[in-house]
């Protein structure tokens, strides 16, 4: 493997996880957790959890990818891999 593919399957795999890694950032994170809290009690879990998805997506422009139910974060049951457009 050249180091130009290591670094392209480095990459490629941690945007694959990259929903899970932005909700691992929001629950160690005390002041994103606390505005996470206010959101998700003016709105709603799922409202709060699909909009971020949803923003990863788009800023990051991927794909959508199969499901994973088995995240790191304990914010979400379950999240969207992604892929690279």
């Amino acid at each position: 493997m050249t180091l130009d593919e290591y670094t392209e399957k480095v990459v490629s795999e941690f945007l694959r996880n990259i929903t899970d890694h932005v909700f691992l950032n929001i629950q160690n994170n005390e002041e994103l957790m606390r505005e996470y809290q206010r959101q998700v009690n003016e709105n709603s879990l799922r409202t709060v959890n699909t909009t971020i998805g949803k923003k990863v997506r788009e800023i990051f422009q991927l794909e959508n990818g199969p499901d994973c139910n088995t995240p790191k974060s304990w914010l979400i049951q379950g999240f969207t891999l992604h892929k690279k457009k």
